[in-house]
């Protein structure tokens, strides 16, 4: 098991020899970025650049004029405290603050050394100004987890599930299906690891979550860890769903078209009650692998995946991973990641128009107001804790 882990070790290593032209007016190829779209701005924070050390660059971009993929109205605003890369992000509905949750170890700039001053930052767009919030009753256990994803809800409450340590020792990995909530809603953030026993999935990395307008989170692929060191994909057509106001686990046997399962993906909840996923990959205990279908869709109402006929004129390149996806009225912007055929870090956009699922170029705003913060999924931290023990 250990010759697996250190093989699969390896092969990741071998992605990262990229050769870019990098310019200063405009963020450079990265992947394990973090998105967060407030009101028209879409952000972008973090990321592993080409060189494999995590940057704490800060890119945004005004979406609200129409915009062309081959000129990109890119500003640049402050950095965060510390590099960071597979974070999460959300977006409070209270003030438009945005919440960095990184779990992953942020790093000193410019470098791979880790650095543990604080898992929670909190970013004021008006201001463009950074600061650690203070939190009660903060369990110490979540320091240093990895791979999870955090998700508000409509009244500014965090829920972050699963994930495993990430402590850099050799000490034995620990495995985590808990669930914790922060709550924002009053004057002191408050921290919870809630208490539940019924129905509750095996622990669980690099999945997508997405909050669905029941006050339910679905649960998405990934991969799950049991007791031992076997790692494996979840079942793509068995999602998981908890329900945020009664604090309990459900699961929905999806039907439909073939999907792949996968990790290292995107989804993004559509106004009319589907979800997108993009990317990802799949993995056995030798190797990685390239999912079929790239996009699929996964109607809420019916629990049915479907696969559009797509043409792949404009599209992203096939077996693109650790990207984000970000819906922004028709439209669902892919940005950056990693081209898995290539091994090739991408510093470029694509627009899926999904009216009528076909990737354009260019955008026609039609100003249908700003948005509840969407559900962004932006794939979180794998490859580089395949040392398991």
């Amino acid at each position: 098991m250990k010759f697996i882990h250190n093989a699969i070790y390896f092969v990741l290593i071998l992605r990262y020899v990229n050769l870019f032209v990098i310019c200063d007016d405009s963020p450079s190829p990265r992947e394990a970025q973090t998105a967060s779209l407030v009101n028209n701005k879409l952000y972008f924070f973090g990321g592993r650049d080409i060189n494999n050390n995590p940057t704490n660059e800060v890119w945004y971009l005004d979406l609200s004029s129409p915009f062309n993929v081959s000129m990109l109205p890119w500003h640049k605003d402050q950095g965060l405290p510390l590099a960071i890369n597979y974070a999460s992000s959300c977006v409070s509905p209270i003030d438009n603050s945005v919440f960095i949750i990184d779990v992953s170890r942020p790093f000193i700039t410019n470098t791979s050394d880790a650095f543990y001053p604080s898992e929670i930052y909190e970013f004021d767009p008006n201001a463009s100004y950074w600061k650690v919030p203070t939190i009660t009753d903060y369990n110490s256990s979540f320091n240093t987890r990895y791979s999870v994803e955090a998700v508000i809800d409509n009244d500014g409450k965090f829920f972050i599930f699963g994930g495993s340590n990430s402590n850099g020792s050799n000490t034995t990995l620990i495995r985590y299906n808990e669930m914790h909530m922060l709550d924002t809603t009053t004057g002191t953030m408050k921290w919870t690891t809630l208490n539940i026993s019924q129905n509750v999935p095996l622990p669980r990395i690099i999945y997508a979550a997405v909050l669905l307008p029941t006050d339910e989170i679905i649960y998405i692929g990934g991969v799950d860890m049991s007791l031992s060191d076997n790692l494996r994909l979840v079942d793509i057509k068995a999602v998981q769903l908890f329900n945020t106001k009664s604090f309990t686990w459900s699961t929905k046997q999806t039907t439909g078209a073939g999907i792949d399962s996968r990790f290292g993906f995107t989804a993004v909840l559509t106004r009319n009650g589907s979800i997108i996923i993009y990317g990802g990959e799949a993995m056995n205990y030798t190797s990685y692998k390239q999912v079929s279908p790239d996009l699929a869709v996964l109607n809420i109402n019916t629990w049915e995946w479907s696969i559009p006929n797509i043409s792949q004129k404009n599209a992203p390149p096939s077996s693109l991973v650790f990207h984000s996806a970000t819906l922004y009225e028709n439209y669902m912007i892919v940005s950056f990641g990693l081209i898995l055929s290539i091994s090739r870090l991408s510093e470029l956009f694509y627009i899926l128009d999904i009216r009528n699922y076909t990737w354009v170029t260019a955008t026609t705003i039609n100003n249908l107001g700003p948005l509840e913060p969407t559900p962004i999924s932006t794939v979180l931290e794998f490859r580089v804790h395949l040392h398991l023990h």
